[in-house]
């Protein structure tokens, strides 16, 4: 048991921290290697959602679940606050590990309950915000962003892509910001004290709250750890706050859609796709694991994130987000090819669009929501 756990938090370590590499590509390509087992992909996927802030924050290089939280991570990494964002990412997750534990006993019913027709109705609800918060004009700019977005969607989830998220969700979060900071960029990477400058009741509140739009979006068929979070964008009013929402949503929409898993077969994550059903309750046996994968985690992540800060801050900014684009694009070409790399394009296209109108990039989350409202 503990060398499964122990190898699952390696595996969940190295997808975290890898940029362009997310745990459920790494999953599958150990699952076609004959190495898998329940206990070492879940504590695979709860060590992920805890260290991918490193790639998001310090490269821009969004994963699924936190690719809102780019833009507020980014500016805090700007200001020299690198090592807040991943202390917030850190806890916030672990606050999700101990909340979902407290709240899961009430989820089966919540699971039982669940009917199709709200998950469309909650879409459809975030989507007409999302437009109408817009001011003046930029309601029509955010209306032709949302979908523009939404059809790259629909016509991604078409085409026989291997990793369509990887080329949405990078297209249209991560190389937008990595071109206007080649552009305009002239900072360096700097970690500070890494204090958390939030108060800890309201820290603990945005955590509480980012765990229960997380228990939604496991409730809901595609409905992302990131349109959770987009809830919380309108119930928080600084970076801080809408960051421990999101590392919250991420951790705990993991966690949630392991315990549906469990109690229901339904699948609603990609890691979890590859387990097998398993008659052990997830308390307190997983309860456990989450628990010792939690501290774990919280032991080490921020001396290696402050190792690979540390490194990065070596290589001069521009050269540093050059290398990084064009790695990003080989990766788009060796996961699908052309075809893969025309998407990450599109998405790009309409990110840089989304920018210019000065309209939230929120209103990219089309990509998904659009879909989901047509059916």
């Amino acid at each position: 048991m503990l060398r499964e756990l122990l190898s699952g938090v390696l595996a969940g370590t190295i997808s975290g921290i890898l940029p362009g590499i997310h745990v459920n590509t790494l999953g599958a390509f150990l699952a076609t290697a004959g190495i898998g087992g329940n206990l070492l992909l879940f504590s695979m996927g709860l060590t992920h959602t805890f260290l991918d802030v490193v790639p998001s924050a310090f490269l821009g290089v969004p994963d699924e679940g936190t690719a809102l939280g780019i833009l507020p991570a980014h500016r805090l990494v700007l200001r020299g606050r690198a090592m807040e964002v991943v202390r917030i990412a850190l806890w916030a997750s672990f606050l999700a590990v101990f909340m979902t534990i407290l709240l899961s006993p009430v989820y089966p019913v919540l699971a039982g309950a669940y009917n199709p027709k709200i998950g469309r109705a909650v879409v459809c609800f975030l989507a007409l915000l999302l437009i109408l918060t817009e001011r003046g004009l930029k309601k029509l700019h955010a209306a032709l962003v949302f979908i523009l977005s939404g059809l790259l969607g629909v016509l991604a989830f078409r085409l026989p892509l291997r990793q369509p998220y990887y080329h949405l969700f990078t297209g249209l979060f991560g190389l937008p910001v990595l071109v206007m900071a080649i552009v305009n960029g002239t900072w360096s990477l700097s970690g500070g004290d890494g204090k958390i400058r939030m108060d800890l009741k309201r820290f603990m509140g945005f955590s509480f709250l980012g765990t229960l739009l997380g228990m939604m979006a496991s409730l809901i068929p595609a409905f992302t750890a990131s349109q959770a979070a987009l809830i919380g964008s309108f119930l928080s009013r600084d970076e801080r706050s809408f960051l421990t929402v999101v590392f919250s949503v991420n951790t705990a929409n993991f966690l949630f859609s392991f315990v549906n898993f469990l109690e229901t077969g339904r699948v609603r994550n990609g890691i979890v796709a590859l387990m097998t059903p398993d008659a052990v309750g997830f308390l307190p046996y997983y309860a456990l694991a989450a628990l010792f994968v939690s501290l774990l985690v919280l032991s080490y992540g921020e001396p290696l994130a402050a190792i690979i800060l540390k490194a990065l801050s070596r290589v001069p900014y521009r050269l540093l987000n050059g290398t990084v684009v064009v790695a990003l694009l080989l990766l788009s070409l060796y996961f699908d090819g052309l075809l893969g790399l025309l998407v990450l394009t599109g998405g790009a296209m309409i990110g840089l669009l989304a920018m210019a109108l000065g309209v939230k990039r929120t209103n990219c989350m089309g990509v998904l929501m659009l879909q989901i409202i047509i059916g």
